[in-house]
């Protein structure tokens, strides 16, 4: 029986298999030793994850928010030029870096004892507390946490499992009170159409929803920051490394010191919602002319660095 010739391959196909070949090399090259995760320079790889104004993409595609914007300034300084940016869900991150596939965390990371366990983090970048986003004018008069439990006419969105969500069950918000959402963007749009009377969320973050609708929206002020067991809930912000990785972490630490707290940074994480009040306490104590110092109050390993502060972000 006659065999049918075989058809040519398309070029087509060709070039499609010489891509797909040629990605597959590219994404082996980019996977460490299995044995060995620590970053050997060249090329850096930062994760992030959508959640603005710590981390989001442009339209265009561009990184940026307040920390991948901290993180390329001073890894610049630092002489590190390749950076190549990984998306990444929020609590994946953490492993991701373990297991080499990315080398630092630039995602607005709050410090917690469990993850400083697992990770090296750097001197924080900023200090955040939370915040209230109400309908222009302010209608309910909400200006704290604290005194919304009694308030039975009162309704707020939160991110479903947040640090906000948690704060205000521990105040004594009734859960039913409590309207859960998925994204900042879900929230925003509950209070603008009326079915919620606010939305919980760090302080950075409702400055940054307010001025996207400033004729509907407004951050409430004043604003008194929630205490929960007599301690204050705000928290630090900071960039996440393997341990093994001490050296590179040393390197990105001695430009956050001469960095943080500049003109320059100040400058670069305002359109972010950020200002002088959202410093970590160790940049005005950290410098030469200041008082205080490495090892101090205020210090990298005082109480207000990374070894001493609890840190608690919105969903973070």
């Amino acid at each position: 029986m006659p065999r049918l010739p075989r058809s040519a391959p398309s070029l087509l196909g060709v070039i499609a298999l010489a891509c797909a070949v040629t990605t597959l090399i590219y994404a082996l090259m980019e996977l460490p030793d299995p044995d060995d995760t620590a970053w050997r320079g060249g090329t850096i790889r930062v994760g992030y994850a959508l959640e603005p104004p710590y981390a989001y993409r442009t339209p265009e595609g561009t990184v940026t928010g307040e920390a991948p914007e901290v993180a390329r300034t001073v890894l610049t300084r630092a002489g590190i030029t390749r950076v190549r940016w990984v998306l990444g869900d929020f609590n994946a991150l953490i492993p991701d870096l373990l297991a080499g596939h990315i080398d630092m965390i630039a995602a607005g990371m709050f410090l917690t004892p469990d993850r400083a366990a697992l990770v090296a983090f750097s001197l924080p970048t900023c200090s955040v507390g939370q915040g209230l986003l109400v309908r222009r004018g302010n209608p309910r008069g909400l200006h704290d946490y604290a005194s919304l439990a009694e308030r039975n006419e009162v309704t707020l969105a939160v991110l479903d499992g947040a640090v906000e969500h948690r704060q205000l069950l521990l105040l004594g918000m009734p859960a039913e009170r409590l309207f859960p959402v998925t994204d900042a963007h879900a929230g925003m749009t509950a209070v603008r159409k009326g079915r919620v009377d606010g939305l919980a969320l760090s302080g950075p973050t409702v400055v940054l929803l307010a001025r996207q609708h400033p004729d509907e929206m407004e951050a409430a002020r004043p604003f008194t920051q929630p205490v929960i067991d007599g301690k204050p809930v705000s928290g630090l912000c900071a960039f996440a490394f393997r341990k093994e990785d001490a050296p590179l972490v040393d390197r990105v630490n001695e430009q956050l010191r001469a960095f943080i707290g500049t003109p320059e940074h100040l400058a670069l994480i305002q359109p972010f919602g950020f200002d002088g009040s959202t410093l970590p306490p160790w940049a005005a104590s950290d410098r030469p002319d200041k008082p205080g110092g490495p090892g101090g109050p205020g210090g990298p390993d005082g109480p207000d660095g990374p070894d001493g502060q609890v840190g608690r972000g919105p969903g973070q």
